[in-house]
């Protein structure tokens, strides 16, 4: 009998322990999403809810200071230099003369956050406390560009489980329409479709709102002549509705930093990399100012009481989830040096290599969806310049000897031309040749999609 007893206490410990073991991983896959400012963000968050966490003096760690840089190497429209086939709904707010020289210097924020700014606008409806713990947790959620990536269902469980606030994927859906009501207009939309379309029925809209509905691989293809037969538009009713459509805002989070129709995006790297004059390579978390938390020793002396030992399980969750973060971050940075050292070594763009979220997650053994959350809108300050962690990963050219990268080749093809004759242009055809000959093996068709992503010019065009 006495056996059998601690047979099922040694099963109900195993239960509990994997229960929590599962919530830990859940939890810090959540964390390892944020960005650094997100992150210190939620830290303070989870101290301020938790009346039995708190931060533990450490006087040997560092308080490094954060720096900030205009992003002015991560924009989606570098990939179509030719203006003609940039679709229409990106084309709004293009900047012009940006200075594309790495700004390494501190960018004051004069104005409130993003999350403030919307949460003020929440102020302004009657809820219930638990429908504004809603809606403020889903504007908490948006992504830097206004919209929520995250399905309800997700914002539902860790309201629940972590934020002890009992809510179904209807309540959220409820007060994600709340939100809808928002400025700007588009702000919480789930896709960039569904942001546009929120515009278009805020400005009455209904041909466009229709055409984004029914034609959106039209619209994403930048294909107005299909648009333009199939509901037997006028060329002027179709210039009408791409100026429309240009007026569309389809990242409605920046324009709640931007001031005097100048928007100054300021980033705090996730990650320093600094190389020696030896070659020797260095990489810092910049966690430092985030504090160390840990349970406070009032606890322990009401550890029975049944709420007090809920809120020691939910710190002890929390700062297991910490950890686990901070090791992920750094085995996948470490991975990627590991695979990009000569780039870090010399700052040269072609010693880029090829690299796949699986390349990264082999070497960690973590998973490409864990290592696609750590590359997710976090960035690193390295020498020569801050980059986007997504920046390193590459796409593959197959070459007669081994892989090299596109920005490889598009090197290559920029030498070319730039050492053309400029009385008698190289033609797509003869570049390819060249390229072929240089090892790398590439389509005609191939070099002139590059060239036009380049912003140069046919040969015709070139010749003086």
């Amino acid at each position: 009998m006495k056996t059998g007893l601690t047979q099922v206490q040694q099963q109900k410990l195993t239960q509990e322990q994997v229960q929590m073991q599962s919530a830990m991983q859940v939890l810090a896959a959540r964390l390892t999403e944020l960005p650094m400012e997100g992150f210190r963000e939620r830290v303070k968050a989870e101290l301020a809810e938790n009346p039995y966490l708190e931060t533990r003096h450490n006087p040997d760690k560092p308080i490094n200071d954060s720096h900030t840089s205009q992003d002015q190497n991560y924009d989606q429209r570098n990939d179509y230099k030719n203006e003609d086939d940039i679709p229409d709904y990106m084309l709004r707010n293009t900047p012009s003369g940006t200075d594309t020289e790495d700004t390494n210097g501190i960018e004051a924020a004069d104005s409130q956050s993003f999350y403030d700014q919307l949460k003020e606008q929440a102020g302004e409806y009657k809820l219930d406390d638990h429908d504004r713990k809603v809606l403020e947790y889903i504007i908490g959620s948006l992504g830097d560009d206004g919209l929520l990536q995250k399905p309800l269902h997700e914002i539902a469980d860790e309201l629940t489980i972590y934020h002890w606030c009992d809510t179904t994927p209807q309540d959220v859906e409820r007060m994600l329409h709340v939100l809808w009501q928002f400025e700007p207009t588009g702000v919480g939309a789930r896709n960039l479709q569904e942001c546009l379309i929120l515009q278009c029925r805020k400005h009455h809209l209904q041909q466009l709102e229709k055409i984004i509905i029914q034609d959106w691989d039209d619209i994403t293809h930048n294909r107005w002549s299909h648009i333009q037969r199939k509901y037997g538009l006028t060329t002027q009713q179709t210039d009408n509705l791409r100026a429309e459509m240009r007026r569309l805002n389809p990242r409605p989070g920046n324009a709640m930093s931007e001031k005097d129709n100048n928007a100054t995006q300021t980033i705090t790297p996730d990650f320093t990399v600094e190389v020696d004059a030896d070659g020797h390579i260095s990489l810092t978390l910049n966690d430092a100012d985030i504090p160390t938390l840990q349970i406070s020793d009032d606890a322990q002396d009401m550890i029975d009481q049944s709420f007090v030992r809920g809120y020691v399980n939910k710190g002890k969750l929390f700062i297991s989830a910490m950890l686990q973060r901070r090791q992920t971050m750094m085995q996948t940075m470490q991975a990627i040096i590991r695979i990009q050292k000569n780039y870090f070594a010399e700052g040269d763009e072609s010693q880029l290599k090829p690299m796949r979220l699986e390349d990264i997650s082999r070497i960690t053994k973590l998973d490409p969806s864990t290592i696609s959350r750590v590359c997710n809108s976090k960035y690193v300050d390295t020498p020569y310049g801050i980059r986007p962690l997504k920046w390193f990963f590459t796409t593959a050219v197959h070459n007669s000897d081994d892989d090299t990268t596109t920005r490889q080749v598009r090197n290559a093809l920029k030498e070319i031309i730039d050492s053309e004759d400029k009385h008698s242009p190289l033609g797509d055809d003869q570049i390819a040749t060249q390229l072929n000959n240089m090892g790398y093996d590439v389509a005609r068709r191939t070099v002139s999609k590059y060239r036009e992503q380049m912003g140069i010019p046919t040969s015709r065009m070139r010749k003086i």
